[in-house]
């Protein structure tokens, strides 16, 4: 924030009653903007940082709006002038009206707040520009980017909100090996790694934070508690691509997609196509190269492709529904196939 969005801000505070809180994602939480107070309910602390007594405009700005303090996030559901009690829905006619009525000065600069109306029905968020229903802050925060694209990817063009993510985003279209120094175990990217250091070498393994809203479960993964509605409430979630609006049963088919469809940035030097993983363009250069890399561990005849090598396994014993593409150990059935790869490699 520039000093003087800082000021803006701090008018806002002071005038209205918007509820000022901070998204820490690693573990998911919030935090008080005026003192450290954390919860893992977003409603709790909302509830707790509407009680504080607001600082004045100087201390907000000394204590609270620091140099080099980026945009905060509001909740604006309950949003109404501290000096006349009017309502009003979003920042820009509240600012209008504390300038027009209340004669409150305000810079030529924004007021370096993002907003969120956070009422929730059945503990399903929405976004109060589009209407868009998210059954999590985390995805409600991350489709916020939509309506404020600040900085753009030249890679897919999709908008976010700030340049800090979009740095984020750009590890999704790198591709490289990243170990961990705990356990030796390799990622994709920079974000999986984190994601792995908390969960099992940090405290996020230790604590349940998605809970459930129709009964007292909880759970560690997000996508637990998705099922866990799904089997026993009967509440079920589709996920609608922005891009071609095909619409998907899982989160995690729909990330799929959009890698697969929409994420086409890696080109083979030789024909310039284009594929969405470094795995796939491997496999690709097989057609240039005539190269047979995938040998049988029986007969030793070699083939071009592992599917190829798969399907001719098949010959040797037809049961074989399984292969390790690591060592070429086939098995029948999946519950071996998998309890191979855990406990050999």
């Amino acid at each position: 924030m520039t000093l003087a969005e800082r000021i803006n801000a701090a008018h806002i505070l002071v005038n209205t009653t918007v509820t000022p809180f901070t998204y820490l994602l690693f573990p998911s939480s919030y935090k008080c903007l005026f003192c450290d107070v954390k919860s893992f309910e977003i409603h709790t602390l909302l509830e707790h940082s509407r009680s504080h007594v607001v600082p004045n405009h100087n201390e907000i700005l000394k204590d609270i709006l620091k140099k080099g303090k980026k945009k905060i996030k509001v909740d604006i559901s309950n949003l109404k002038c501290r000096i006349c009690a009017q309502s009003f829905v979003s920042l820009e006619n509240i600012q209008n009206h504390l300038a027009n009525v209340h004669e409150i000065v305000f810079t030529d600069a924004g007021v370096g707040m993002i907003s969120f109306n956070l009422e929730t029905t059945n503990e399903i968020f929405k976004c109060h520009i589009c209407s868009k229903t998210f059954h999590s802050f985390f995805l409600l925060n991350k489709h916020i980017s939509v309506h404020y694209s600040n900085a753009m990817c030249d890679l897919c063009g999709k908008g976010f909100l700030s340049y800090q993510r979009l740095m984020t985003h750009l590890q999704s279209h790198r591709n490289g090996t990243y170990p961990c120094d705990k356990c030796k175990k390799t990622f994709p990217s920079v974000s999986k790694l984190k994601y792995h250091n908390d969960k099992l070498h940090g405290n996020l393994g230790k604590n349940k934070l998605a809970k459930c809203h129709k009964c007292l479960a909880r759970f560690e993964h997000h996508y637990e508690k998705i099922k866990h509605l799904k089997e026993t409430h009967g509440i079920s979630f589709t996920f609608t691509c922005d891009t071609c609006n095909c619409v998907f049963k899982t989160r995690h088919a729909l990330n799929m997609h959009v890698v697969k469809d929409h994420t086409q940035n890696i080109a083979c030097d030789i024909c310039k196509k284009t594929f969405s993983e470094r795995y796939h363009l491997k496999k690709h250069m097989a057609t240039h190269t005539q190269e047979r890399n995938f040998v049988c561990p029986l007969c030793k005849k070699c083939y071009r492709y592992e599917k190829t090598l798969k399907q001719h396994l098949k010959l040797h014993n037809p049961d074989w529904k399984f292969s390790c593409s690591i060592c070429w150990t086939s098995f029948s059935n999946k519950n071996d196939y998998k309890s191979h790869k855990t406990t050999m490699h």
